[in-house]
């Protein structure tokens, strides 16, 4: 069996470093050039099911760099208003146990080093998927735009939101626009943020302030590089306060994406005039060289499909809003599954297009709840609603938590 992969992002690689485990032949295609010009200048959160993934299909060594790289975080959220007023906490204690979901934090940067380690000899760079034909009696034809053709017995579509193998083998899905945009900063933490910022903000759990009026400021520590144009061996990763600034897009002024980073920050801060100074000299100090604005987009609910021998994972298939921080872990959870079911077929415990349709059917009813959850989120982060009595402030707010998807799980 030969599976060829088309992207060697988060989910791409760590499928890849599955099937091997398991002796299955694979081969990673990539459009980019082995090495980056520049580093991804955020971090990530590994939740549980991430962390179960990598550790079920990296190797032991690339797993024990990973545990290392990583570091525990606080696994509350925590909700404020405008003037730093703590409204309620999402995770509480039951039983004097917390209730709470222990993450992981990581660099981007760190995690695509362990993720790619091992895998330089299947990793085919600056190859750029065109098109790809069924092969009459089985296997997949896969043609490139440098001219080049392979054949695969299985093609997986890893090569995120704008998939051209999902364009190809499901045209009728298509991503939409939310109507909610982002502008996305950070901060490197300073003695002086740390004196002025709340500890809680210094943990690396989610925190959202949540004003009167619809917008919406999301916070949490980070690890990332600190400059994203040098190597990736010579970066130097430090700890980062990001926020984001959630709005409605038609609020915002409608050429937004050519702003500069200076007037960016002058419309997040005209926008939060009446919020804590704190938050102000938070976003005043800010790295100008990764602010940027975004126009959120989802997939819609995935209806079921025919299988056949080409499958796609992560954003490539449920593109989400990044409101619950759920896209990579939840490409995580697909690689491990894929793995799983193409294994039994190596073994000959199951038929290939019954072990995709598994994978496909379990894999839709996982990312239908979660793509709904983080689109609930991001349309209820910009819809006005008014504070509760003092009273009543903690079980209303944690009732919007659970049912309207005032979530950050990573």
């Amino acid at each position: 069996m030969h599976v060829g992969i088309i992207g060697a992002g988060i989910g791409g690689a760590c499928l890849a470093h599955g099937l091997r485990k398991n002796g299955i032949k694979v081969t990673i295609y990539e459009r980019n050039p082995a090495l980056s010009s520049e580093l991804p200048g955020y971090g990530i959160h590994i939740n549980t099911f991430g962390k179960q993934a990598l550790q079920e299909c990296l190797p032991d060594a690339n797993w024990l760099t990973f545990k290392e790289a990583s570091r525990y975080i606080g696994g509350q959220s925590r909700f404020y208003n405008e003037r730093m007023r703590l409204l309620a906490v999402q995770g509480g204690l039951m039983n004097g146990q917390i209730i709470s979901e222990q993450r992981l934090s990581i660099s981007r940067i760190e995690l695509k080093e362990i993720l790619n380690k091992g895998l330089s000899d299947i990793i085919q760079w600056n190859k750029t998927f065109v098109r790809y034909e069924h092969i009459e009696n089985g296997g997949v034809k896969i043609f490139f735009a440098d001219g080049s053709h392979e054949n695969v017995d299985i093609l997986v579509g890893a090569d995120a939101s704008n998939s051209k193998v999902r364009k190809q083998y499901l045209p009728f899905i298509e991503r939409f626009d939310v109507g909610v945009s982002i502008i996305i900063g950070r901060s490197r933490i300073t003695p002086v943020l740390t004196a002025l910022l709340p500890q809680n903000f210094l943990d690396g759990a989610p925190n959202s302030i949540v004003p009167k009026s619809s917008d919406w400021l999301f916070i949490s520590m980070w690890r990332a590089p600190v400059d994203i144009h040098v190597e990736a061996a010579l970066a130097e990763i430090d700890n980062f306060i990001v926020w984001v600034y959630v709005a409605a897009t038609d609020s915002l002024p409608d050429n937004i994406t050519d702003f500069s980073a200076e007037t960016l920050c002058n419309l997040v801060l005209t926008r939060m005039i009446s919020w804590d100074p704190s938050l102000h000299t938070l976003i005043k100090q800010s790295d100008m060289e990764n602010i940027s604005p975004l126009h959120l987009r989802s997939m819609p609910h995935l209806p079921p499909w025919k299988s056949s021998a080409v499958t796609l994972l992560g954003d490539a298939i449920h593109n989400m809003t990044p409101m619950t921080g759920s896209g990579a872990n939840t490409a995580l959870r697909d690689a491990l599954l894929l793995t799983q079911k193409l294994a039994s077929v190596a073994s000959g415990q199951e038929e290939l297009i019954k072990a995709i349709s598994d994978y496909e059917r379990q894999m839709r009813a996982y990312a239908n709840e979660i793509v709904g959850i983080s689109l609930r989120s991001a349309q209820n982060a910009v819809e006005h609603f008014s504070i509760p009595p003092p009273k009543q402030r903690h079980l209303s707010i944690r009732r919007k938590n659970t049912s309207q998807g005032y979530q950050h799980r990573r």
